[in-house]
């Protein structure tokens, strides 16, 4: 089409017709500007596509990641539950006249095992990566910069320093009772739950039983800490249960926006 015009152009001037000459150059000057203007218009149709089909991976991805997130959650609300029964029934039981018995061992032990949530952010570090406002739904996006900046970042803090108490007072305060034996799972109290990570801690020895019994019954100190770690627990179980409905939620925003772009 541009060889053409040339070509008109060029008879144009060897017939000293500057008008018409005039024409087709603006003609001509028009044709390249509409076929830029169509270029870019497919450019950015096609950039758009990209970034619409990247925005749906890395959903999908996030929901997949949050999917493995729950698991981690229900597997940890377990190990809280009994950390909550231990305590409990550990005191009850050192405040009665109640013999020593191995199962009381698992109670003990269940004192200084903290969950350690752990969460996939591939999704996530990726759609960092790229721009958060490759997702273009406003409220979505904000739900999940919420669930990974701040509700997780809470979880883990609260978690942390709750670990970090273990290993600065609980754990140096149990080691007179803590004995040599491993405990069987034959001998668990039907009260306490072994399963997930329950079952990894009982692989590898982690259930022991009590020694100076005696002395245990008789350490009001000790018996405070073992109140805080009920306290702590119902209070970290709490923290678990809100920030896992959180997950549930953004798994159902995410999948109602999936549904919305495919109808």
């Amino acid at each position: 089409m541009i060889k053409f015009f040339r070509r008109i152009r060029q008879q144009l001037l060897a017939e000293n017709k500057f008008s018409k000459y005039l024409f087709y150059s603006i003609g001509e000057i028009i044709l390249v500007v509409i076929g830029i203007l169509i270029a870019l218009q497919i450019n950015t149709w096609n950039e758009n596509k990209r970034e619409r089909e990247s925005e749906l991976s890395i959903l999908i991805e996030i929901r997949n990641n949050l999917n493995y997130d729950l698991i981690d959650f229900e597997s940890n609300l377990i190990q809280l539950q009994n950390k909550m029964t231990s305590s409990g029934s550990l005191l009850k039981i050192l405040n009665s006249e109640a013999s020593y018995n191995d199962s009381l061992g698992f109670f003990f032990s269940y004192l200084s095992a903290y969950p350690h949530f752990t969460s996939k952010t591939n999704g996530y570090t990726l759609l960092k990566s790229k721009g958060l406002d490759l997702v273009l739904n406003d409220s979505l996006r904000n739900s999940i910069t919420d669930l990974y900046e701040d509700r997780y970042n809470y979880l883990l803090t609260y978690e942390n320093e709750r670990i970090k108490y273990n290993k600065t007072f609980l754990e140096t305060a149990m080691a007179p009772y803590m004995g040599i034996k491993e405990l069987s799972v034959d001998v668990k109290p039907n009260s306490i739950v072994i399963k997930d990570k329950g079952e990894i801690l009982t692989e590898f020895g982690y259930f022991r039983n009590i020694r100076n019994y005696k002395q245990l019954k008789e350490d009001e100190d000790f018996h405070g800490m073992i109140k805080n770690v009920e306290i702590w627990s119902s209070a970290l179980e709490s923290v678990h249960r809100s920030v896992k409905n959180d997950v549930i939620d953004l798994i159902g925003q995410i999948e109602n926006e999936l549904e919305n772009r495919n109808e």
